[in-house]
């Protein structure tokens, strides 16, 4: 499928579709939560109202890395976001804490990454990190085959001081032979 078609994935509690206008009020509240905000690099806290549309804006779907959608429970509301970013491309996510501990996060990045490497040609690799004292990723990242190549010291727009962080990478290939 091309970028015209767009990309909408559906797992069994999820619907994982392009942001709109109107998720900007439920990223906000989600993504600047004193639990979330410190565990993602570039939102800022707060984070206005333009800066969330220009943040959704840009990162529509085309075709190719550089995007994010928005995660919702099927049929419901809006409880998180992913993406794919960069060059190595890197994967992020986060979840409203209110949802966390159902494996939600596990579920969304399996159907995310799958759908990835079957649109995106010559995607073989994926990195991810995060910060030493977010043990709930790596359970995360562990569980869909990301292993770990080193660490190192992040930034947080939501923290006054850089923080340890942990970095990954994932082939398709040990992608594809996570059962």
């Amino acid at each position: 499928m091309g970028a015209a078609s767009g990309f909408t994935l559906l797992t069994p509690r999820l619907s994982i579709r392009p942001l709109s206008a109107a998720d900007a009020p439920a990223l906000g509240r989600i993504a600047t939560d004193p639990r979330v905000a410190p565990m993602m690099g570039t939102i800022p806290v707060p984070w206005p109202e333009a800066e969330r549309a220009l943040w959704i804006a840009r990162g529509r779907f085309r075709g190719e890395v550089g995007f994010r959608l928005g995660i919702a429970l099927t049929d419901g509301p809006l409880i998180g976001a992913c993406g794919l970013w960069g060059a190595p491309p890197g994967l992020f996510y986060f979840l409203d804490p209110a949802q966390w501990g159902r494996g939600l996060a596990t579920e969304a990045m399996r159907a995310f990454l799958a759908a990835c490497f079957m649109r995106l040609p010559g995607l073989d690799v994926v990195t991810a990190d995060h910060f030493a004292d977010n043990p709930a990723s790596a359970r995360v990242l562990h569980k869909l085959g990301f292993r770990q190549i080193g660490a190192g010291m992040g930034q947080s727009l939501a923290r006054l001081e850089p923080a340890p962080n942990i970095h990954y990478r994932l082939f398709r290939t040990s992608f594809e032979a996570v059962p």
